[in-house]
């Protein structure tokens, strides 16, 4: 266990230290808020670990010696103008006491469940699909010393995830890679505490904490999966485009970047791109007409500035999809990878005409009748607030209903589109955060116009975040039970 926790703390260094210079070079100029600054330094920073991965495979010198390289690596790019790179780090960590003071309560229970999250990233595998393909996929390539045609599937199209897993394979260590994910985990909190703030809501922290404390989002968390990355991209690439300040074009390319990295780990991550795209439309439009109601003559938007922004943003996307295309005939002779007929009980979990038709109901009721399949995970209970959310967007109209639009059309967009074919709720976490951040906002706009419920709202809320961390603490106590020597 001693050689696994000392993998983990190696390629912890490599994430965090590629990460922070990697974050402020793409961002520099952007004007972006802190927690979205801080979301860019573990999704870089696995960037970092993956893309140098990929390349010591190809040149098929994958060993022990991998996770000192990498963390070597990443205490030099840190050492690269270190007080800059330290910042972002520093506001967050100020950020992050500054919530906790002001929600003591829901903020609090969060930490100790994260805690408790990270102690069972030591136990061993035990997920089927982490069994069967995202960690033993890495181990037979680490014992390979390079990249070959795997008989593990899904894994020779798409496989970011597991060639970052592969960097901890190398030492075997499956703590290293449940770590790995866990910081994409975090990656998520904070991405969601930057969009939201960027769509005006005031407790960026209790609203990333309610996106979190979902068993679909969090029970994956502390497992080498790769779902909650693919979210992580699609939010993050959201909140850099709504909150970049200035140089939308630069924003655009970034954004594109990271939903590059989502494809990569998991092709439906392309939907990122619709995602993002709908909402620099939405608010394209919003601001032409802010300007021509404007006294003061502002200039509006130009349609061809939004059709460039649009453009660049596909276009990483676009490279990533064809070059893990390539990648795989490379490898394996075929483009496209044909599982074969799918099994019964993969038949079984195959939504019903029925259900199908029932999904747009879902995320109403989906902390409720999500646990069971085709759904696959249940829904934090706090989206049981959809409905009252979206009548009083709709009956305060102006502000509030353009910021909750910005989130939810998005949101639905994702669950229904990409749900006529996947019903999973896994695969569709970035529109549960959307969601989340969506019946923050006309609750919090509540708040302010009525001042006596302020506290009873919040409580509300409050009791929703806990509710969801008690159902995800029971899958918790059973995998540190797993730690504890019976003998």
């Amino acid at each position: 266990m001693i050689t696994q926790l000392w993998t983990a703390l190696m390629l912890s260094i490599a994430v965090v230290g590629a990460g922070a210079p990697l974050a402020r070079w793409t961002a520099r100029g952007l004007g972006l808020p802190t927690a979205t600054r801080v979301a860019l330094i573990p999704l870089t920073g696995l960037t970092f670990v993956g893309v140098a991965t990929l390349i010591a495979g190809h040149l098929h010198v994958l060993g022990p010696w991998l996770p000192y390289g990498l963390a070597a690596g990443g205490a030099v790019l840190a050492l690269i103008g270190f007080r800059e790179n330290a910042a972002p780090v520093a506001q967050g960590w100020a950020g992050v006491v500054r919530h906790v003071r002001s929600h003591p309560v829901a903020l609090i229970a969060t930490s100790l469940a994260l805690v408790l999250a990270l102690v069972c990233t030591a136990a061993a595998p035990f997920r089927i699909d982490e069994i069967e393909y995202h960690w033993a996929a890495p181990v037979a390539w680490a014992e390979f010393g390079g990249w070959n045609d795997s008989p593990f599937k899904h894994v020779d199209g798409y496989p970011l995830m597991e060639i970052i897993y592969t960097a901890a394979a190398t030492q075997g260590s499956y703590v290293a890679a449940h770590l790995l994910h866990f910081i994409s985990f975090l990656a998520l909190g904070f991405a969601l505490a930057g969009l939201a703030g960027s769509l005006g809501v005031r407790g960026t922290g209790v609203t990333a904490a309610a996106g979190l404390a979902m068993p679909v989002v969090w029970d994956s968390s502390y497992v080498a999966y790769n779902d909650v990355p693919v979210a992580a991209t699609t939010i993050a690439a959201a909140a850099v485009v709504m909150g970049s300040r200035k140089r939308r074009v630069q924003a655009a390319w970034l954004a594109g970047g990271l939903i590059a990295v989502g494809v990569s780990i998991k092709p439906n991550g392309i939907v990122g791109v619709g995602v993002v795209g709908l909402m620099m439309l939405m608010r394209y439009f919003f601001e032409r007409r802010d300007a021509a109601a404007s006294a003061a003559g502002t200039p509006a938007p130009r349609f061809s500035s939004l059709v460039r922004e649009g453009l660049v943003l596909i276009v990483l996307p676009l490279a990533a999809l064809a070059f893990w295309l390539v990648r795989r005939y490379a490898i394996t002779g075929v483009f496209l990878a044909a599982d074969g007929t799918p099994s019964g009980e993969a038949l079984a979990r195959l939504p019903s005409p029925l259900q199908q038709a029932l999904a747009p109901l879902l995320p109403f009721a989906g902390s409720i009748i999500g646990g069971s399949e085709p759904w696959g995970g249940r829904l934090g209970v706090v989206l049981l607030l959809l409905i009252p959310a979206i009548a009083y967007a709709i009956w305060r109209r102006g502000d509030v209903l353009r910021r909750f639009s910005l989130a939810i059309v998005p949101a639905f967009a994702h669950w229904i589109v990409l749900g006529l074919r996947i019903v999973r709720t896994r695969f569709h976490i970035a529109a549960w955060g959307l969601m989340v951040i969506a019946v923050r906002i006309p609750l919090e706009d509540a708040m302010v116009r009525r001042p006596r419920l302020r506290f009873w709202l919040e409580a509300g809320w409050t009791l929703c975040i806990l509710v969801g961390l008690a159902d995800v603490s029971i899958e918790m106590v059973k995998r540190i039970a797993t730690l504890i020597p019976l003998g």
